[in-house]
């Protein structure tokens, strides 16, 4: 990937509009004060165009620069905007891949990706060898209020708990629920009970049906039983399987012991 290190006046660089424009004054002078201190420590991204630099990425590091008073920034310079963009997806999906993320870290660097990126939640899931439902899932915990996120991010809460309160529409209930969960009065598995219980309620009492067969084509099928099963469950059921059936390839496993192993478990 072409790219080249330089120094820029700061005046040379153009910022394009972005979906998030608002950046807190806090947090500029505070990245300002650490820049002060320790230096820059990533270039800006920036794509050529014509006679000018347009800022790809590190918006928030061009605006403390500029507090700073600086009159030059580092760059790192693509030939143009399609270049710059698939270097910065670069650096995300590989920063995505670090094992040290926390869920709402996952998730922002996905959204990052999507914006940046110009890409989709499928593309996305393919570009980290993940399912789009689980894609779907992550990205769902940056639509929850700002308390509950301070809840996941200090450990009260599990992600498997964040990602289930990421679909109760009504924020009184969702925050009572939360609180629930962050003091251990409701676990994952109950906090899912009481949210299947809910739906059921909601609909008028109605159960889903015991057994599920999709036809896939190319005479290919899969069947998922269990109890009064949903759209919800059958999804888990599946990612759940996808992600066993991961693991034991990674393992050199063939089909039979797999399936095998699935039985064993079960039992």
């Amino acid at each position: 990937m072409n790219l080249t290190l330089q120094s820029v006046p700061l005046d040379r660089i153009t910022v394009a509009p972005q979906v998030r424009t608002q950046f807190s004054a806090e947090s500029i002078a505070g990245l300002a004060e650490s820049i002060a201190e320790s230096g820059l420590q990533q270039p800006v991204l920036c794509a050529q165009e014509k006679d000018t630099l347009r800022l790809i990425d590190g918006e928030r590091r061009f605006r403390a620069c500029h507090t700073l008073g600086w009159k030059t920034i580092p760059v790192l310079i693509a030939a143009d905007r399609v270049t710059a963009v698939d270097a910065l997806a670069s650096s995300l999906v590989s920063n995505l891949q670090r094992e040290d993320l926390s869920p709402l870290d996952r998730a922002e660097g996905m959204r990052q990706l999507m914006e940046k990126g110009a890409m989709t939640a499928d593309q996305v899931a393919k570009r980290l060898g993940q399912s789009p439902a689980t894609v779907s899932r992550q990205l769902a915990l940056l639509k929850l209020p700002d308390a509950i996120k301070a809840k996941l991010a200090s450990g009260e809460l599990s992600a498997d708990s964040a990602y289930l309160l990421a679909r109760v529409d009504d924020p009184a209930r969702q925050a009572s629920l939360a609180q629930e969960a962050a003091d251990g009065k409701l676990s994952r598995d109950g906090l899912q009970r009481k949210l299947r219980r809910a739906r059921r309620a909601e609909a008028g009492g109605s159960v889903g049906p015991n057994r599920v067969t999709a036809l896939l084509g190319a005479g290919r099928s899969i069947t998922v039983a269990g109890k009064a099963l949903s759209l919800d469950s059958l999804i888990e059921t599946l990612e759940q399987l996808l992600s066993r059936a991961k693991r034991s390839k990674s393992q050199g496993l063939s089909l039979a012991t797999f399936v095998r192993t699935l039985r064993d478990q079960a039992n």
